[in-house]
């Protein structure tokens, strides 16, 4: 009977790409834990600020919220690893490409334990809160530990291999969703604020204010067309320099931006709380472009070395779906770690006033059941696994998402539609309130994510081969007749 060792690998299931969406996940681990580091860093000012006079409660809180930060920045260690990581060490021995992940579990595991420990003895928060709080940390390494054990990803022991279409369908659809987001969350801050009639608008600051919001607007339009490329381009040049393009834009607007409230706030009563958020805002707006930046350039850059023998671009089997597949999932990821803690107590977390908003963000920020929420979720978490296995019911499962997404995410969010119609307070409140931040773009990619889902499964694709990076070929010399 031969040994489990001798035993061949399973290949990779048809309809799927050969590294499983795993580049698009690097992508979405990058962006999470550089989100998720700035608002860390956004927390702990805000609480110094906040908390002055009350050293006793300070350097837990501050330890706490290091400990999350440590956590971030080891999540976008994992993602970096997993697109650009050497696959041996110094001594020349060959290391697991999924190393990061793991180490990023065992970091979040000792980091929910501490945290626990921490809010039970120096806090003495009730243990209700202390279980909601510690199942929200442990919702995403789980999930990350579980898939790591399957024999899906365990082929990958030694190396990653490089997708058919080197992964860029796929971070177009990933570029799609969050540009179309992007403009319309963009876009309605932009029409609220146009339509508030007030005449600090037309001065001053009012003036750079309103400039650096159309430049986002701008940003969110190139990211939106740069997405849009990938998904019907046939030549990956194109797709490239639209994407190249957007990077550099949307980096200079990251600075115009941080200019604008820089000044806003010279100008203002704007204390350096509000600096703070200022300057999480602008780490939060120049870490996208530089992650598609090095993506795109580096898998040129590999073509262009290879020359000649540089692999055929072909279309993914998946069409990139499951990228969409990874996006869902993490995102219904980040939506149960903010609804796990209302479920199991009603509670403030480590007793910040501004935590019950921030919990609500994902959802029940009108008078709607948080049920509605929960079911949202869990479907969407659903489509996304159904995605990543490319099943055969993936497309009946992914339009039934569509469709009864689609309608949740109105029914649950239209108060706060409604609301943004009739916000005639906002304007500078939108740059100064971090809650209000948070709101927009998670209502938009809630609502931006049904509808995307429904049309990419949907699309009929055709499976043509896709060009490579142009090369001047010599014309033949003439012969004579």
């Amino acid at each position: 009977m031969p040994s489990e060792a001798a035993k061949p690998e399973r290949e990779p299931s048809a309809g799927v790409p050969v590294d499983q969406g795993l580049s698009s996940l690097g992508l979405l681990m990058q962006l999470g834990g550089s989100l998720a580091a700035a608002g860390g860093a956004l927390s702990i000012l805000t609480i110094v600020f906040a908390m002055q006079g009350r050293d006793r409660d300070l350097l837990p809180l501050i330890l706490v919220l290091g400990l999350c930060i440590v956590r971030s920045l080891v999540l976008r260690i994992a993602g970096t690893e997993l697109l650009y990581g050497k696959y041996l060490d110094a001594d020349g021995i060959a290391k697991n490409p999924l190393f990061g992940m793991r180490r990023y579990v065992v970091v979040a595991l000792a980091q929910t334990a501490i945290i626990a420990f921490i809010a039970l003895a120096k806090f003495d928060i009730p243990v209700q809160t202390v279980i909601g709080l510690v199942l929200a940390l442990l919702a995403w390494p789980v999930a990350l530990g579980v898939l790591l054990q399957t024999a899906r990803f365990q082929r990958y022991r030694i190396s990653i291999p490089v997708s058919e279409d080197k992964g860029f369908e796929g971070a177009a659809i990933v570029m799609t969703v969050l540009g179309l987001s992007g403009v319309l969350a963009t876009g309605l801050v932009l029409f609220v604020t146009f339509d508030r009639d007030d005449h600090a608008l037309t001065q001053g600051p009012g003036v750079l204010l309103m400039l650096a919001m159309i430049m986002l607007v701008i940003r969110s339009g190139l990211h939106l067309q740069a997405g849009l490329s990938g998904l019907r381009e046939t030549s990956i040049d194109r797709s490239v320099e639209l994407a190249n393009r957007y990077a550099n834009f949307g980096v200079i607007s990251s600075f115009c931006t941080a200019g604008s409230l820089l000044l806003l706030a010279m100008t203002s009563s704007m204390g350096l709380a509000n600096l703070s958020v200022v300057a999480a805002l602008v780490w939060a707006l120049v870490t996208w472009p530089l992650i598609i930046r090095r993506f795109f350039s580096d898998r040129q850059f590999a073509d262009l070395l290879a020359g000649d023998n540089a692999s055929a671009h072909r279309r993914a089997p998946d069409a990139g779906l499951t990228s969409l597949g990874w996006l869902l999932v993490g995102f219904a990821t980040v939506l149960a770690m903010l609804l796990i803690p209302q479920l199991v107590s009603e509670a403030r977390i480590l007793g910040v006033s501004q935590q019950s908003e921030l919990l609500s963000f994902a959802g029940p920020i009108s008078d709607r059941s948080i049920w509605w929420n929960v079911g949202l979720t869990m479907l969407m978490l659903w489509t996304g696994i159904e995605l990543l296995r490319m099943s055969r019911s993936h497309r009946i499962v992914g339009i039934v998402y569509g469709v009864v997404g689609t309608l949740v995410t109105l029914y649950v969010f239209w108060p706060a539609i409604s609301a943004f119609r009739q916000a005639s307070t906002w304007g500078y409140s939108v740059i100064a309130e971090p809650s209000l931040l948070l709101v927009l773009p998670t209502m938009t990619l809630q609502l931006v994510l049904p509808i995307a889902t429904l049309l990419l499964v949907t699309r009929k694709i055709t499976p043509t081969a896709r060009a490579r990076f142009r090369v001047k070929v010599a014309k033949p010399d003439a012969v004579d007749p």
